[in-house]
């Protein structure tokens, strides 16, 4: 794909998951929701084929980190952060990155907080959402599906 689709099309996804979990969370049915739109965004992100894939799993990585950030709390927003840095190193390092990030978004759901009546189940629904995405990372990770864009330098040969 030309550069400019692929940023529209993984715009379209993350706006497009953002309003269905808004939608899911209005309609109360967040927790049924939750492993359906798990699977709808692992299929549209892979049918995009891996380099797309993995610039995609950066993005909403990202986006995973915003979950809490609009408490306003400095933890969350310092959270935000750290997700941003975590998708970029999985985009230019390892992938491996995108999993972990996942995986410990799950704990971090468990945390006890104040959320608005609409999102009560949010952190049931996320390790619902969560964990089947980071398996699927941990698993293409391993797999090799992706490539970072900036693999670690080779080790430098010594001259005899």
């Amino acid at each position: 794909m030309r550069p400019t689709l692929v940023t529209l099309y993984i715009v379209f996804l993350v706006v497009l998951t953002g309003y269905a979990v808004g939608i899911a969370a209005h309609a109360g049915a967040l927790l049924w929701a939750a492993v359906p739109m798990a699977v709808v965004l692992i299929g549209a992100l892979r049918a995009a084929g891996p380099r797309t894939e993995l610039i995609g799993w950066a993005a909403f990585t990202g986006w995973l980190g915003m979950t809490y950030a609009h408490t306003g709390g400095p933890l969350e927003v310092g959270v935000f952060f750290a997700y941003v840095a975590l998708g970029a190193l999985g985009v230019f390092r390892s992938p491996w990155f995108f999993g972990f990030a996942w995986a410990a978004h799950i704990g971090w759901d468990c945390l006890p907080r104040a959320l608005p009546g609409d999102y009560a189940s949010l952190p049931l629904a996320c390790m619902f959402f969560d964990g089947p995405i980071a398996l699927y990372l941990f698993f293409g990770a391993h797999s090799g599906r992706w490539k970072p864009l900036m693999p670690e330098a080779e080790p430098r040969r010594q001259a005899l």
